[in-house]
């Protein structure tokens, strides 16, 4: 007989409801209770709106499910038993395929619409460059003598190697997809794969219904899917994060004995594996495992020789992760965004990268923040997210070791990134809490049956078994509001159009062979891209940017231009030195956000600054997309029909012997929608 979505959990206990009850406590006071906004440091300005649309539209929702629930009572019954046999009826496998199939085609659907198969973010476009030299049969590409033409965030160029500031892993995933002409499609395949490795996980955990009713409900919250229609290396963590946790009912439970080992090994997998994209992340899933591991191994002490199965499996990933930092920065242990950032891009309580001290009254405002957005971005309902999460903790009466395992998660991943000081702004939503996406998934399926099971009337029964169903209806076909899926997939559809532009289909109908394209960027960019060139590190470049007079700037890297090589600190010192004024700066009025330059008050513009600005009047494009199409020989340097480089003006000049034979070009921003001539002659 099939089993009930709502069946009693038949696991063994794990203690009594003092961890969730503290989870409940902690959850609800730093997510729900808006702390982000009353300390003031990690404000979330849309939490007010939201607050009064789940008041007013939440409220009407519970109120519909308990009409609904006495007016139709036995009809909805029926309706609830029939959606349950038919969630029931597939086979496992079969199920799994229907899952897979559901999550591929919403966000490879999604990946079209609101990115148009392009990356949208600079993290998503170095990761590309980086699969680019990886394809090249490299691990990173051969330095330009001129860095300031390549130059983008998230990307290093020192001591002759070229690469991205992210672990290998994540550009690895993405070479697979590139060699296969279908980048934008890794994503979607690895959710749909996480789909599945969660099903089995919850399944085994607490049976086939809840299994199944989690599965249903990752495939449609809208925060998963966003991630997974994009190129972020996130989604590459989780699917090997769900892989170790799918493998782990069946290491601490089966009697067979090749099963353990067998387990084993994928635990291996998945952890090791994830150190090689998201280290921080691996860490807080790999110490979650390993203490509910040691508490099996107390029971059961026969087990621990398939640890070391693991351990062998897991260090090979590891092992290859240190010698690619070995290789690229020069020395295992070094990370390259810790060689970008420097030592304030290490964990804990200290002055971050940008000079601004990371306290722990810091960090409970941006662990807040994040919760605040989890809020809204996990499914979008007329309802808090962390809400059914929270009713799930409240009537758990009899918390498993696997609902401790779960909690220990979401404690290790939201514990970890307290200790990181950067403020979590992803377009997408709270990003760093995306590995512990399983577990709040799970206990928010679970809530309806939970509740049901300690209700003894029909009617408040019902009208927890309709509210779900009722909120993703509403969160699906909304069109607009403050929490809708269609109105999320509309902002980013909209958004941040250059990005969307197919350069790959205009250079095509350029029909262009051995070009030098130009590409040109705000002044601002081209000053911070010069600065990093001139070995300032990404913070501190903008810093100086944000403080410092844009043209005071411009005539200094001009005049150090002139000079010859000198030692790096002195060279700094001279700029910095050259760029100090007492006067205050502010932002010239009319430029975008990130365009932004700042000016003194009462300083006079040079010829050359006159020059930059009037150059911006023709339009600019952002350079990171196309850096992102570079490709490399096999001696590591930048080659292909087709080279993109930043804008400089005049200081083009410098690179006619580095590019010598090729054509040069321009990319010109499109002036309307029609107008399809993107590469003129320069």
């Amino acid at each position: 007989m099939a089993e009930p979505l709502t069946a009693p959990d038949p696991r063994p206990t794990s203690g009594g409801r003092l961890l969730p009850l503290a989870a409940v406590t902690s959850l609800a006071v730093l997510g729900l209770v808006p702390v982000a906004n009353l300390l003031d440091g990690a404000s979330i300005p849309w939490w007010s709106a939201a607050v009064r649309d789940w008041l007013v539209t939440g409220t009407a929702i519970v109120v519909v499910a308990l009409g609904l629930g006495r007016v139709f009572g036995e009809r909805v019954d029926g309706a609830i038993a029939r959606a349950i046999a038919l969630v029931l009826a597939p086979s496992p496998r079969a199920f799994q395929a229907l899952v897979a199939t559901l999550v591929l085609a919403l966000t490879g659907t999604l990946a079209v619409y609101c990115f148009a198969r392009a990356p949208f973010s600079q993290d998503e476009m170095a990761q590309r460059f980086h699969a680019h030299i990886l394809l090249a049969g490299r691990l990173f590409a051969a330095g330009e003598p001129h860095p300031e033409f390549f130059s983008v965030t998230g990307v290093l160029d020192r001591a002759g190697r070229w690469y991205s500031m992210y672990p290998i892993g994540g550009p690895a995933l993405l070479a697979v997809g590139t060699a296969l002409h279908a980048t934008w499609l890794v994503n979607p395949v690895l959710t749909a794969l996480t789909a599945c490795a969660l099903y089995r996980f919850a399944a085994a955990a607490f049976g086939d219904g809840p299994g199944r009713a989690s599965a249903l409900l990752f495939a449609l919250s809208p925060f998963v899917l966003i991630m997974g229609a994009s190129e972020m290396n996130h989604v590459g963590a989780l699917a090997l994060a769900t892989l170790a946790l799918a493998a782990l009912p069946t290491w601490a439970t089966s009697s067979h004995p090749r099963a353990a080992p067998g387990a084993a090994a994928l635990i291996g997998l998945g952890v090791g594996g994830m150190a090689t994209i998201r280290p921080l992340d691996a860490a807080a899933v790999a110490a979650v495992i390993g203490l509910f591991q040691l508490s099996v191994l107390r029971r059961e002490p026969s087990r621990a020789r398939s640890l070391v199965v693991q351990l062998v499996v897991g260090a090979l990933p590891v092992a290859w992760l240190l010698y690619v930092n070995a290789r690229t920065t020069g020395h295992p242990l070094l990370f390259a965004y810790d060689a970008l950032y420097g030592p304030g891009q290490r964990l804990g309580f200290h002055s971050d990268p940008f000079g601004v001290p990371y306290t722990p009254l810091r960090a409970l405002a941006l662990t807040s923040a994040n919760l605040m957005r989890l809020d809204r971005y996990l499914f979008e309902w007329p309802l808090p997210g962390l809400v059914p999460i929270l009713v799930a903790l409240v009537a758990l009466r009899r918390p498993t070791r696997w609902d401790v395992l779960l909690l220990g998660l979401i404690g290790a991943v939201v514990g970890a990134y307290g200790l990181y000081w950067a403020a979590d702004s992803f377009f997408a939503g709270p990003r760093f809490l995306y590995a512990a996406i399983p577990a709040f998934v799970i206990f928010a399926a679970r809530a309806p049956g939970l509740v049901a099971e300690s209700l003894p009337a029909e009617l408040p029964r019902r009208t927890a078994l309709l509210v779900v169903p009722l909120c993703l209806c509403y969160a699906w076909l909304t069109p607009t509001g403050v929490s809708s899926v269609q109105m999320r997939a509309y902002y980013y559809h909209v958004g941040r159009t250059k990005l969307k532009t197919d350069i790959s289909a205009q250079m095509e109908a350029a029909r262009l062979s051995r070009a030098l394209v130009f590409v040109h960027e705000p002044w601002r960019a081209r000053l911070e891209a010069r600065l990093r060139a001139f070995g300032l590190a990404p913070s501190e470049a903008g810093r100086l940017l944000s403080t410092a007079d844009a043209c005071r700037i411009q005539t200094a890297l001009d005049a150090e231009d002139t000079r010859a090589p000198d030692d790096t600190a002195v060279r700094h010192a001279r700029l910095l030195d050259a760029t100090y004024s007492t006067a205050s700066v502010h932002p010239v009025g009319g430029l975008q956000a990130d365009e932004a330059i700042s000016l003194a008050e009462g300083a006079v513009l040079t010829d050359a600054c006159r020059r930059e600005i009037a150059a911006d009047a023709g339009g600019t494009t952002p350079y990171a997309p196309f850096l992102a199409l570079a490709r490399f020989d096999r001696d590591g340097a930048i080659g292909g029909p087709v080279i993109f480089v930043r804008d400089l003006g005049p200081r083009n000049e410098v690179l006619r012997a580095r590019f010598a034979g090729r054509t040069w070009f321009r990319y010109r921003p499109r002036a309307r929608p029609d107008d399809t001539t993107a590469i003129v002659p320069y």
